[in-house]
């Protein structure tokens, strides 16, 4: 077993690993550009496979073509359904950008395929595989974890005049917008909370609370919860916190109050 997992313990895959979580911690927190992106996909196809392949290497073609056929599917709109039903489950939310500039990173597959060959004369560190192979693991798992963030209670409440919540509900999702009822508070089917779903390519999940606010005059109050994130900062200071909360709320404004076409006081 530990002779099959060698190919963990190689130059080339150890320096793969580093740059993944490197890139994926703290490249993208300090830049957060094009090349950040594009480098956690070339990273991750590399060591992907070298990955399984070493616990199973009686599937080493298999296994590569599998991983060229999963990551264009992940890349590509297809993999929503399952993103949605895996998120559902609550155990962390997971995320993608849909980007097709992003499949120019299979083209390490055939480098990760020759290494994977050629294994046996690779220059290995003094180390037990069982080591790389733990945050392996770690990696592939945080690397495709969206980031949750919230508002301050109160700090982002719309009032909405000529609804009441269902009708707003029933015309949010007439608008095309991807709206279910949220896990908010984990309880299912919480009364008030609601999700929009992919509100844009860096908000995946918004959670939004819908309450009567006014019955007299038809008036709804729409308060912005917590939402998960790609391509923003990990971990922000106040400041930067500060910027994603006023770019949260100027997409919800573009994208949903714009859509609903109402006076908003």
């Amino acid at each position: 077993m530990t002779q099959r997992l060698k190919i963990l313990t190689s130059y080339y895959f150890i320096i793969g690993l580093i740059i993944l979580l490197l890139n994926d911690f703290v490249l993208k927190e300090l830049y957060g550009n094009w090349l950040t992106g594009k480098l956690s996909d070339f990273a991750g196809l590399f060591i992907f496979p070298l990955f399984w392949t070493s616990l199973f290497p009686k599937y080493k073609k298999d296994i590569f073509w599998f991983t060229g056929v999963l990551f264009t599917l992940w890349k590509s709109p297809a993999s929503q359904i399952f993103i949605d039903f895996w998120n559902d489950i609550r155990l962390w939310y997971l995320q993608r950008t849909v980007d097709y500039t992003d499949l120019m990173a299979l083209l390490i597959l055939p480098f990760a395929f020759q290494i994977e060959t050629i294994k046996e004369r690779l220059v290995t560190l003094h180390l037990t595989p069982f080591i790389p192979l733990v945050i392996s693991v770690f990696a592939f798992m945080a690397t495709s974890k969206g980031e949750v963030t919230c508002f301050d209670k109160d700090s982002a409440v719309y009032h909405i005049k000529h609804f009441s919540r269902d009708s707003l509900i029933s015309e949010l999702k007439n608008s095309g917008l991807n709206i279910s009822f949220s896990h908010y508070h984990d309880t299912k089917y919480y009364d008030e909370h609601s999700e929009i779903r992919n509100l844009n390519d860096s908000i995946t999940n918004l959670v939004i609370l819908i309450r009567d606010f006014n019955r007299f005059d038809s008036t709804v109050e729409v308060s912005l919860g917590c939402w998960s994130y790609v391509n923003l900062n990990h971990n922000p200071d106040g400041r930067t916190l500060k910027a994603q909360r006023a770019y949260v709320k100027s997409v919800f404004e573009k994208k949903v109050l714009k859509r609903i076409n109402k006076n908003i006081r």
